[in-house]
């Protein structure tokens, strides 16, 4: 029915007001009448005893004429009733007065010159004395209580409304919006987290775009290249060894374009909720050292030397997501270790870390800027920017292994020492 907050918030504290006082006023009224039921009896009696003890005292000739006199001084109807009468006499008020039983009165026994009579009092005065005023005070109490609570709920509905504006505007994309976080309370709490969803997404918003135009480049870039060369076979620009060198760089980019593809689509499944890892028991050492044999025509021509220092070890992974983790590392080691230079790699049990075992790839290549070490594992993120085309790659494999490491609980790191550096991965021997 309502469709402002504000307005439900408000009706709903002024119905429970209006309730509260009419179960306030009924009690009130209950607990007046019972306490003054008793004085009110007390108060006919007295007054009935006044006449009578007047009349006794001053003893005046004409009953009838004191009676008249005496019930309206005293704001009292009088009934005079007697065995002898027939008929009873009434003072200021009416037999329907004394019939109708609306007031509260009490008979008295009265001995006049030996003759008993009975007079009835009946009180003229209202018996809801004090309902006036406590409706009065009840009225004042709705009236205060409605305008704080006003002033209250516009108080309590406004941040409501710069939340739901918030809400509204990062709906619409608009990522910069932010509450005033002053409050201590629940609203203070929502309008924080708002904050922080505001800024998580816009963080996301930058990566998604950051993502698609990386992946344009490293798309557009190859095509490119092929297209060139395509046409200039084609419109006989090139001689025999001409061609045959651009068909092989055609082959390479096409190689780039099929590897960025696979690490894409790999991403896409790792990173869905539908995935899990397929778990099972192996030899870590022999799995690592099967890598390393798989790529010795490549640091063999370099003439590079490779050693290895790995005890047979047993864990629990997803063996085929790891072997991806140690092509990846094993190619770059290769690519960024000058002719002739070393690479080593290792693998022990974590000191402290029973359950744990890392694996280290040292090379004696160029060493990692202090600012690219975090950049690295990020999406399309390359160890040396200068040299991106020269040595290859699509900025995914480092970001592809940080993920396989945070699916099995482990994690990656770099390490420099004097003579080189290191990629060191952590990683639970019982996943």
């Amino acid at each position: 029915m309502f469709k402002s907050l504000y307005t439900r918030v408000f009706v709903i504290f002024m119905s429970a007001v209006l309730f509260s006082l009419l179960v306030g006023f009924v009690t009130a009224v209950l607990l007046l009448q019972k306490s003054n039921y008793e004085s009110l009896l007390k108060m006919i009696e007295d007054r009935a005893n006044i006449i009578i003890e007047h009349y006794d005292q001053y003893n005046p000739s004409d009953l009838s004429l004191y009676l008249s006199i005496a019930a309206k001084s005293a704001e009292v109807g009088l009934k005079l009733t007697s065995t002898d009468m027939k008929t009873p006499q009434y003072f200021n008020a009416t037999e329907n007065e004394f019939s109708c039983n609306c007031e509260e009165a009490i008979t008295v026994p009265w001995i006049i010159d030996g003759k008993t009579y009975g007079l009835e009092v009946l009180l003229k005065e209202t018996s809801a004395s004090g309902i006036k005023e406590i409706l009065i005070v009840l009225a004042v109490v709705l009236l205060v209580g409605g305008l704080i609570m006003l002033l209250s709920v516009r108080y309590l509905i406004k941040p409501v409304k710069a939340v739901t504006s918030a809400a509204k505007q990062i709906a619409k994309g608009d990522f910069d919006v932010r509450l005033s976080q002053h409050r201590k309370d629940e609203l203070g709490a929502l309008s924080s987290a708002i904050n922080e969803m505001a800024i998580e997404l816009g963080q996301l918003d930058r990566e998604r775009q950051d993502f698609v135009a990386n992946v344009s480049h490293e798309f557009q870039s190859p095509l490119t290249l092929i297209k060139g060369y395509s046409s200039m076979i084609l419109e006989g620009e090139l001689n025999e060894a001409e061609q045959k060198q651009a068909l092989n760089t055609m082959i390479n980019e096409t190689d780039r374009l099929s590897k960025l593809s696979d690490n894409l689509l790999r991403l896409a499944y790792l990173e869905s909720e539908r995935y899990a890892p397929s778990l099972s028991s192996f030899n870590l050492a022999e799995q690592i050292r099967h890598t390393v044999l798989a790529f010795e025509p490549m640091w063999s021509s370099k003439g590079i030397e490779v050693s290895m220092d790995a005890k047979r070890t047993i864990i629990q992974a997803d063996q085929e997501l790891l072997d991806q983790v140690w092509v990846n590392l094993m190619s770059n080691a290769i690519k960024f270790t000058p002719i002739g230079g070393k690479v080593h790699i290792e693998l022990k049990a974590v000191i402290g870390h029973a359950e744990d075992v890392s694996v280290a790839f040292w090379d004696n290549g160029a060493p990692i800027p202090p600012e690219d070490i975090e950049r690295i594992f990020q999406r399309f993120q390359k160890g040396d920017r200068s040299r991106d085309r020269k040595v290859g790659g699509n900025g995914l494999g480092l970001f592809l292994a940080k993920t396989i490491m945070d699916i099995h609980g482990g994690d990656i790191s770099v390490v420099h020492d004097g003579d080189g550096k290191a990629f060191v991965v952590r990683l639970p021997s019982n996943t």
